[in-house]
């Protein structure tokens, strides 16, 4: 009785700590396991698929509302990405998207001198690749014994995508662009710890936004001079190992985007903004192949969309 009492009393304190991994598992590690960065020489590449369609926002006053002339707005973009370790410590990202963008609005005109009314229907597209980002991420702090890291990153996004309407016929006719037109860098810093089968991430990013130019009128159709406002990010994640091979990830969100501006005035054009919003995650580890689905869901905000973002990801270690 007492042999098997120590072999229960083992095998219970074997479930409550992580599996150990082999070499030729690491590879293999799901979101919890893994370090906060490649290890040297493992490259990862992933496909991102993000989808909103947009007919709510929150407005200036923070109250969710639907657009007042019946608009629809769709975004889906496919992103590709690549991570390499160039050593345990330090990794490199880069990625592009490709953007399929629709925009359709109805809306009634008046006409006085007549007494007639007449709707006029607005449809716009855009495809194309999008803007290109560049990030390199270090462990300032490695883990340790007990499982904690801090992890720098600095993030480059690239003005690739065409930053300006295209094949423009009239106001209600022309070609959406796909990019923002203008060069941002951000800085940030991410907190991990890991407790298996948990583990808990807070991080912090600010990006500063370069001036660019753009077609902002589309009646005067010449470049002027604009620049986003900068944005502060905070963030909370929390993942559970539902079992070997499933993680819960549960993040909650918060940015808030000062106001821009246009020719160097500030502009209600580009109004500031803030969001907070929750997003639940499914995360499948099989082998060395990643898939997961998410939902990212705004609690509220103001002068930002109301409607979920879908995420869907596939990534592969070689």
């Amino acid at each position: 009785m007492i042999i098997s009492l120590i072999i229960f009393l083992d095998a219970a304190s074997y479930s409550q700590t992580e599996k150990q991994v082999v070499p030729g598992d690491l590879k293999q590690q799901t979101i919890v396991t893994e370090p906060a960065t490649l290890r040297k020489g493992f490259l990862r590449a992933g496909i991102l698929l993000n989808y909103r369609v947009a007919d709510k926002f929150f407005n200036d006053s923070g109250t969710k509302e639907y657009y007042t002339t019946s608009t629809w707005n769709s975004k889906a973009a496919y992103n590709v990405t690549l991570q390499y370790g160039l050593t345990d410590r330090l990794q490199l990202d880069l990625s592009t998207e490709y953007l399929n963008i629709r925009r359709e609005s109805q809306s009634t005109e008046n006409v006085s001198l007549t007494s007639t009314s007449t709707i006029v229907s607005s449809e716009q597209k855009g495809l194309g690749l999008g803007d290109t980002h560049v990030s390199v991420s270090y462990q300032v702090i490695p883990e340790s014994r007990n499982k904690v890291s801090m992890t720098g990153k600095v993030h480059l996004t690239i003005p690739t995508g065409e930053k300006n309407p295209t094949d423009i016929i009239s106001e209600n006719q022309y070609d959406l662009p796909v990019g923002d037109g203008t060069f941002a860098l951000s800085t940030g810093v991410m907190i991990r710890s890991i407790v298996y089968p948990y583990s808990f991430t807070g991080y912090i990013n600010y990006t500063y936004n370069f001036e660019g130019t753009k077609i902002i009128e589309l009646a005067d159709a010449r470049e002027t001079k604009f620049r986003f406002g900068n944005m502060i990010e905070v963030g909370l994640s929390a993942n559970l190992h539902l079992n070997e091979w499933i993680v819960m990830a549960n993040e909650l969100n918060f940015y808030q985007e000062g106001k821009g501006k246009i020719n160097d005035i500030y502009s209600t054009r580009l109004p500031s903004s803030w969001a907070a919003s929750y997003q639940p995650n499914l995360i499948f580890q099989v082998k060395r192949f990643r898939l997961g689905e998410s939902v990212k869901i705004p609690l509220k905000g103001r002068n930002v969309p109301a409607d979920p973002l879908y995420v869907v990801m596939i990534q592969y270690v070689f």
